[in-house]
């Protein structure tokens, strides 16, 4: 599926990855993307990405955007979202939390958007 624009690209890769759909997910990844995972450690490139991804599915997190704004210039976008995160706590409870993304798009040869980098924990990697 081709997103026409990063704030689509966030709606497809969000729903993907709230039905669990892992390869539509990795496939809005550039092949050389890097995600930050927790402050101080990211993961690069398919196979690693695909790890994190399933471990987070596995968990039963999902995503959702709150607010979101793009600045773009000439192929690079950089996408910032308010968004909240749903997650199983230790005694099985739903809990959720809210977080501030940065993530910076490029445009693809085809017209489409991928992800570069993905820092879904925006000003939290500055805690390392």
């Amino acid at each position: 599926m081709i997103a026409t624009s990063p704030e689509h690209a966030v709606e497809l890769l969000d729903r993907a990855f709230n039905e669990q759909d892992i390869d539509t997910v990795i496939g809005f990844y550039e092949d050389d993307a890097v995600v930050v995972t927790e402050p101080g450690r990211t993961v690069r490139e398919r196979a690693e990405l695909r790890r994190f991804f399933e471990r987070a599915m596995k968990s039963g997190v999902s995503a959702k955007q709150l607010k979101t704004h793009v600045i773009e210039a000439d192929g690079i976008a950089l996408f910032l979202s308010r968004w909240m995160l749903e997650y199983k706590d230790t005694d099985g409870e739903v809990s959720s939390r809210e977080l501030v993304a940065t993530t910076v798009f490029r445009k693809q040869p085809g017209g489409g958007w991928k992800v570069l980098i993905d820092n879904s924990l925006g000003p939290q990697v500055l805690e390392t």
